[in-house]
């Protein structure tokens, strides 16, 4: 599992719509997305690169990718 710290979730709409985001990105599984901590945890093997790119375009940033 990986957990990922993000910029950018504030509500339960913003939830909603990374978790969509990372649904939809081979070889991703299991995702959880904390409105708490402003987290993603995961699992299968993304590159940061990966996810990066996912996540342009977006209001959303990565802050730190870290296996937990």
């Amino acid at each position: 599992m990986k957990k990922i710290d993000v910029d950018g979730i504030c509500c339960e709409g913003c939830a909603e719509e990374i978790k969509h985001i990372f649904e939809n990105i081979y070889g991703v599984t299991k995702v959880s997305v904390s409105i708490e901590d402003s987290s993603i945890t995961f699992g299968g093997y993304v590159s940061q690169r990966i996810i990066e790119e996912a996540l342009l375009g977006t209001q959303y940033k990565v802050k730190e990718i870290k296996k937990i």
